[in-house]
């Protein structure tokens, strides 16, 4: 079948900033050194496209707000370009009408390399070198990062039915809570294939698979079929705090996506996110603290707490209902909520509530926070980091200072601030010294316990990765369904690379301008010019003269 004739104009000219700063970009990614030995020829027919004006284009189209990752965009782009500017890109002897064509073989020889993967060079580092070029120096302030993952339908049509059934690992771990029983019962789509990860394909994309997504204003709760973007995104530090009311946070910085990964929806989260993160730090990144979701941190220990606390990154949590309770560790402490604590703490303190998701009154959180600020006196103390096995040392609230008694007499002598706590006449001993844990009976641990208020304000960190995902759907751009209209995973994550670059761009100029607005907020403000284009303007004295006929002040015009 004849394909109707594309329509490759409607562009406006890109601006010479534009240019500039999608070049600046591109040349600092070192992408163009890397592939264009695989790339060029020195035989045959020169291509009119060279591969950087290439990567410069679809950067430039990237930069619009709302814009869409067609590859038919940057041939209207390229058709829109003043001779100059096709010229300072080395495209020479320009043919608009075989715009789409060039730049299409081009980007599909560039997507067939990446899934070679010679030497290293995928999608995921092409992707990985873009937007580690977008972050200034200047702006890696941190050791900090919000991890959180939002869903990417395909462009393949449904075969069938339009209800898919979860399998592989996203039938262990995604959860299902909030999809209605009458999605559940719906009967099974048409599978076209099977892919050879072994799992069930929906579509003619022959990568997207079927996953689970939450509800929010856009779509219910229930399964999909498409792809998982997660996302590690730049939060502040925690810079002093005192475990139990009190955390200092270091200075704003922008929220910055740092790192990113596309994969098939279903895909095991923390076993993708977690090796990404530890790769981060090995390549030299400054990273100490990971504030996760629960959609990650209700997995395994063993695929993320583990691993990452080898690599020496520390991490911070909501525990669910299912990981909550008292767990047994030996004669003098247990574990309560994934921390150590002694076993004369008070029972009225071992069984406390979490203030409700949506509190309608957020002045009532202390409430709530208050016996957990309490409990968090009682906890063990670590007494030495962990060593190559992961095994470490802890002491008890009284040898360690939180706490004083008049059953120790040697704790009283400690200052006013610390709290006295008050034991049956039986107790002659606080401890038997100090214990050894390994990381599989402390696999909840966190520097902060839980519940307390330090551990809300830091937690509290974790709504700017909140934030970026509003950019990615509504904000800047808009992930859904028509986005991107290529299949294949390779292919969407060399266009989702130059999206994510033109997302950070934009978190910079939102912290620019809400820091200059902080500097200058004592200055007297002048008051905006009033848009021109007013009805009123356009009109001219029409509207008075309306008034006035339906007023009978005067006649119809004639």
């Amino acid at each position: 079948m004849s394909r109707p004739p594309l329509d490759l104009t409607g562009r406006r000219a890109p601006s010479n900033e534009e240019l500039s700063l999608a070049r600046q970009v591109i040349r600092r990614s070192g992408l163009v050194e890397r592939l264009s030995c695989y790339l060029d020829s020195e035989t045959g027919r020169p291509r009119r496209i060279p591969l950087e004006a290439l990567l410069v284009c679809f950067q430039v189209n990237a930069l619009q707000r709302h814009h869409q990752a067609h590859v038919i965009e940057v041939a209207r782009l390229m058709n829109a370009m003043t001779d100059a500017q096709r010229e300072s890109l080395g495209i020479t002897s320009w043919d608009e009408a075989q715009a789409y064509a060039r730049v299409d073989w081009l980007y599909n020889r560039l997507c067939t390399v990446l899934s070679a993967g010679i030497d290293g060079l995928d999608a995921q580092w092409f992707a990985d070198c873009l937007v580690r070029a977008s972050i200034p120096r200047r702006y890696e302030l941190t050791h900090s990062v919000a991890v959180d993952g939002t869903d990417v339908e395909t462009w393949g049509a449904f075969q069938g039915s339009t209800t898919v059934v979860l399998d592989g690992e996203a039938a262990e771990t995604q959860s299902t809570a909030g999809t209605p029983a009458s999605v559940k019962a719906t009967k099974r789509a048409k599978v076209v294939a099977v892919g050879p990860d072994g799992r069930n394909q929906y579509t003619p994309d022959p990568d997207a698979r079927a996953g689970h997504r939450s509800a929010n204003g856009q779509h219910p709760a229930g399964p999909y079929i498409g792809y998982e973007l997660h996302l590690g995104v730049q939060v502040r530090d925690v810079r002093w705090t005192n475990y139990v009311d009190k955390t200092t946070l270091s200075d704003k910085v922008p929220h910055l996506i740092r790192s990113a990964v596309l994969v098939p929806a279903g895909t095991h989260r923390t076993k993708t996110m977690t090796p990404i993160l530890i790769a981060a730090k090995a390549r030299g990144e400054k990273l100490r603290d990971v504030l996760w979701d629960p959609g990650y941190s209700e997995c395994r220990p063993e695929t993320w707490s583990y691993p990452l606390g080898r690599a020496g990154i520390s991490s911070t949590f909501s525990l669910t209902m299912a990981q909550r309770g008292i767990r047994p560790f030996s004669k003098r402490a247990f574990v309560l909520d994934g921390q150590l604590f002694s076993d004369l703490l008070p029972a009225e303190l071992r069984d406390l509530p979490m203030p409700p998701v949506n509190l309608p009154d957020q002045a009532k959180a202390p409430a709530y926070e208050k016996h957990f600020n309490e409990r968090a006196r009682w906890r063990l103390v670590r007494h030495s980091a962990p060593d190559r096995n992961g095994v470490s040392r802890w002491r008890c609230p009284f040898c360690a200072g939180l706490l004083k008694s008049r059953s120790f007499p040697s704790t009283m002598r400690r200052g006013p601030g610390v709290k006295i706590a008050f034991l049956p006449p039986t107790v002659t001993t606080c401890c038997d010294g100090t214990v050894s844990a390994p990381p599989a009976d402390i696999p909840l641990s966190q520097l902060i316990p839980f519940g307390t208020t330090a551990w809300r304000i830091s937690m509290n960190r974790r709504n700017a990765v909140e934030s970026v995902n509003a950019a990615l759907n509504g904000g800047y751009l808009h992930l859904v369904r028509g986005f991107f209209r290529v299949f294949g995973l390779t292919k969407l994550r060399v266009l989702l690379g130059f999206s994510l670059v033109a997302v950070n761009f934009d978190r910079i100029r939102s912290f620019e301008a809400k820091k200059a607005e902080l500097e200058n907020k004592d200055l007297p403000r002048r008051r905006r010019r009033r848009r021109p284009g007013s009805w009123q303007e356009l009109l001219g004295d029409l509207d008075n003269r309306a008034v006035q006929l339906f007023a009978g002040a005067v006649g119809p015009p004639g």
